[in-house]
């Protein structure tokens, strides 16, 4: 059977080795550079998330997105290429409760978790940074954060996937796809490029993300007013300190977390190159948001142009309040002897405002709902156009699994999660072609 898969990033690799392992014929197809054995940059296969994301070619250059609907759009850094966004995020590597995925009816997946094939391990001693180290002192539930790394280097989910089977598949990396196709039965029938360029298939999955895949589902006529709707991200709130150890700024940006239900605080050891060797961030963010205002709209037709990004988070008076209580959480836990020995200040913007403007619920409110935040882990745009294995209702051999197909965002940071689902799934569309094959 000819597969099409369309995004090479965390859940697309996981589909296309899973197929090729089934035997089938697969074509890769994405719009960023290839991510091959031998030839990954420093950036990518080292330990700090900056350099990663500032390596040419690995996010989409010009997507912005709308935090909430009285903010302005700012960039919106998503992983483009080989592996996504686990060759350029912080490498946070969480399951996530597993009620939430039996409340879906997913009572497999920590089967479906034990299958993803990139490894996890937590920071060696000299890795854990100087925001990190004050976090674990001032606070026992902290934890050492696992990342997707084997042996100090990141592991993407090209490496653990693709690589093995390379030579199995068809790949056409920098290549961007405009529509999928149809024939006259309803039934997709391959995809058309940006250029004309058509690529016959038996069946299409669409491993795109939470943002284009939508688009392209749009642009293909999906007529579902379901697409593109119910998109969410996990809200957060930056609080900015200024550190009296101003030992450099590389390394691991990220090697601790706090997870209080339903807040993680996560400890931002430095913001990149170039940035002040004295800055750190402590991220307060909510992992259970209940709202799901945001959608994905086509600015154009025309395949080249970003979709329009509308996250709309704190929507929900319930997701005001429960962030809101996590940032006095972590407000009190910076006046903490460990943080008020190590810290000369706190600010909550960048031009210099003391933490002490947050006098009160109101202005804690206030300050959220202007300057919150998002982890960049858009979810779930197409969940309510599909069915519960991924397949997009209406449409014959045309499948879904990346974030935008989870029901509700998982509680967790996504990468790890996004994974179990495209093992999920796949799972089930090779058990049903081999079903109706007997």
């Amino acid at each position: 059977m000819k597969w099409v898969v369309v995004g090479a990033g965390s859940a697309g690799c996981v589909v296309t080795r899973r197929l090729v392992d089934a035997g089938h014929d697969v074509t890769l197809v994405e719009s960023g550079p290839a991510l091959r054995a031998g030839a990954v940059p420093a950036s990518i296969s080292g330990a700090d998330s900056f350099l990663a994301l500032a390596e040419p070619g690995r996010t989409h250059d010009g997507l912005t997105a709308r935090r909430m609907a009285t903010t302005r759009r700012v960039p919106y850094p998503r992983g483009r290429g080989e592996g996504g966004s686990s060759a350029v995020n912080s490498m946070v590597a969480l399951r996530g409760d597993p009620a939430l995925y039996s409340s879906w009816g997913w009572h497999d997946a920590a089967d479906m978790f034990d299958r993803v094939l990139v490894p996890v391990e937590t920071p060696h001693t000299d890795e854990v940074g100087r925001l990190a180290r004050i976090l674990l002192e001032a606070d026992a539930r902290t934890r050492l954060a696992p990342l997707t790394r084997r042996h100090g280097h990141r592991v993407t989910a090209a490496e653990a996937y693709l690589w093995p089977v390379q030579d199995r598949f068809e790949a056409r990396p920098h290549d961007t796809v405009d529509v999928v196709e149809f024939d006259d039965t309803g039934c997709a029938s391959g995809i058309r490029l940006a250029d004309g360029t058509r690529i016959d298939a038996d069946a299409v999955a669409l491993c795109a993300g939470a943002i284009h895949t939508p688009a392209i589902l749009l642009r293909s006529g999906i007529t579902d007013p379901d697409v593109g709707r119910g998109l969410t991200d996990h809200p957060a709130a930056a609080l900015t300190l200024r550190l009296r150890d101003r030992s450099g700024a590389d390394g691991l940006s990220v090697s601790a977390l706090l997870e209080i239900d339903p807040v993680q605080v996560l400890a931002l050891d430095h913001l990149g190159p170039g940035a002040p060797p004295d800055i750190a961030v402590l991220l307060v963010a909510l992992m259970r948001p209940v709202g799901a205002a945001g959608a994905v709209r086509l600015a154009s037709d025309d395949p080249h142009v970003h979709p329009i990004v509308d996250l709309d988070m704190l929507e929900d008076e319930r997701d005001v309040a429960r962030l809101c209580d996590g940032v006095e959480e972590a407000i009190v836990l910076l006046r903490s002897a460990a943080f008020s020995a190590a810290i000369d200040g706190i600010l909550i913007d960048d031009v210099g405002t003391p933490v002490d403007a947050l006098d009160g619920r109101d202005a804690i409110e206030s300050w959220v709902l202007r300057r919150g935040a998002d982890y960049v882990h858009a979810a779930c745009s197409t969940a309510r156009a599909l069915d519960d294995h991924g397949r997009v209702r209406g449409c014959e051999r045309l499948v879904v699994a990346d974030a935008s197909a989870f029901p509700i965002i998982p509680d967790v940071n996504t990468h790890l999660p996004t994974m179990m689902l495209a093992e999920r799934f796949v799972g089930h569309w090779l058990d049903a072609d081999a079903d109706a094959s007997t």
